[in-house]
């Protein structure tokens, strides 16, 4: 009798909730991980064939449709991709506006303390959206519609804003403490400051309104992505040669002593610009943190809870330089978006434990008022039911490349060659003064290219 109540109160919760029986008991990451391995096999059609498909009200429906929308880029279906990201954003601005979202979101939470967090519904990340807007802009580029394409890095801009306005609170202190035993990833996350500042975002933006002839906005964004990443010579010289032509002479000269020279070019030339876009974003994994739980006596009991962390290192590309017409150019990271991953989930760390520690509570009552009702057939059950569940939650983007590197020089007008090792040669065009984007995907076996006169 208590067996069959107690099964059917967890079915019944599975299926009043977000997910399904499937993610109650395997996390994210595995589920994605056939997927994964296709895209690395170049097996795009395959890898779209197993992703998972989600409804409307799954918990993981957002993040079902921005990794169906990265796999529609990868295939070269921009139109389908650029609808999938539209629905995308637009669920999220529903989301946003909506005064039920907060109704749901407490049911969610509710039904989370009985589960884990992947009941609650996915909202992407904001770099997660600052790379889905980058990827439409991407695609319009592609089409030619380079208005379309400033529409969606203004939206990426905006992104990185609203952000930064809603960061700057601080953690609560005592949630931060309690973080102590949980990896603090520094490896991975390296210098970066934030999880939301993305400088790609920044530089893809710049590209665009300098191919259309806004300068003075061009500049402005080179000097944000340079802000984030000072590092990166291409960004660098940009400024520099943005502040020179735009005759911000003080910024000139600013930039100057601080980063050097401005290589000048030679007239009846044009920019010659290669993105490349490199490996496959870590999954995350599980990591078991001991949270002690005090009784109403005053006793300390320690449980083991389980946490999502990154445990990669650092990803090292394996395509390092480009040759242009024989000229060796290193591919310089502009973003590294496993960083940003790793920091947007250590910052979340403190309000994760402490729904932890909640649910910790939560399940402990139900136990103990099984064993009470249900004597020992019922407390082996409820502990059954709670390792089962106990499960860190994985979900991210994990179609996403590790990092964006470029590369950018002045080239002068005509026909010109790029060569990528391992790949062979890129033939094209440059104009006078024209901009000449290249935009490469290497992940494993999967490698493509664009190349788009801007």
């Amino acid at each position: 009798m208590h067996r069959r109540l107690f099964i059917g109160a967890a079915l019944l919760l599975s299926g009043c909730s977000t997910i399904g029986i499937t993610d109650l008991f395997q996390d994210y990451a595995t589920q994605l991980r056939p997927v994964r391995q296709a895209v690395s096999q170049n097996n795009i059609a395959s890898a779209q064939q197993l992703l998972p498909s989600n409804s409307r009200g799954h918990s993981n429906y957002l993040l079902n449709q921005l990794e169906t929308a990265r796999l529609e880029f990868l295939a070269k279906q921009n139109s389908q991709a650029n609808e999938t990201f539209e629905a995308v954003y637009q669920n999220m601005e529903k989301k946003r506006q909506a005064a039920k979202v907060q109704l749901s979101a407490g049911l969610e939470q509710t039904n989370s303390l009985l589960t884990n967090d992947s009941v609650i519904g996915y909202e992407p990340a904001a770099y997660e959206m600052t790379m889905l807007h980058s990827y439409k802009a991407l695609n319009y580029v592609f089409d030619k519609q380079l208005e379309s394409a400033l529409v969606e890095v203004r939206r990426a801009n905006k992104v990185q804003e609203d952000a930064l306005k809603d960061n700057q609170a601080a953690l609560d202190e005592q949630a931060e403490n309690s973080a102590e035993g949980y990896p603090d990833m520094a490896e991975l996350i390296g210098n970066v400051k934030n999880g939301f500042q993305n400088a790609f975002t920044f530089y893809l933006s710049a590209l665009l309104y300098e191919a259309d002839k806004q300068f003075d906005d061009a500049y402005i964004d080179y000097k944000k992505a340079l802000e984030i990443n000072s590092e990166n010579s291409y960004l660098q010289q940009a400024v520099l040669r943005l502040a020179k032509k735009q005759g911000f002479d003080q910024d000139f000269e600013e930039f100057s002593k601080r980063f050097g020279k401005l290589k000048q070019a030679q007239a009846n030339t044009g920019q010659v610009i290669v993105i490349a876009e490199q490996g496959l974003i870590p999954a995350r994994q599980e990591f078991n943190l001991r949270l002690p739980i005090y009784t109403s006596r005053g006793d300390a009991r320690f449980y083991s809870v389980a946490m999502p962390v990154y445990r990669a290192a650092p990803y090292a590309a394996s395509d390092k330089t480009v040759t242009l017409d024989g000229e060796n150019l290193p591919l310089t990271p502009i973003v590294r978006l496993e960083a940003l991953a790793a920091k947007t989930l250590k910052d979340q760390s403190a309000g994760r434990i402490t729904r932890q520690v909640m649910r910790l509570v939560a399940k402990e009552k139900v136990r103990a008022e099984l064993a009470r009702s249900g004597g020992d057939v019922g407390n082996i059950l409820a502990n059954i039911y709670n390792v089962a569940s106990e499960q860190a939650d994985t979900r991210s983007w994990l179609t996403l490349p590790s990092q964006l590197s470029i590369a950018q020089h002045p080239m002068p007008t005509g026909q010109h060659t790029l060569t990528v090792p391992g790949h062979g040669e890129i033939t094209f065009t440059v104009g006078k003064q024209g901009l000449t984007l290249i935009f490469l995907t290497s992940i494993n076996n999967y490698y493509d290219t664009h190349v788009v006169q801007l």
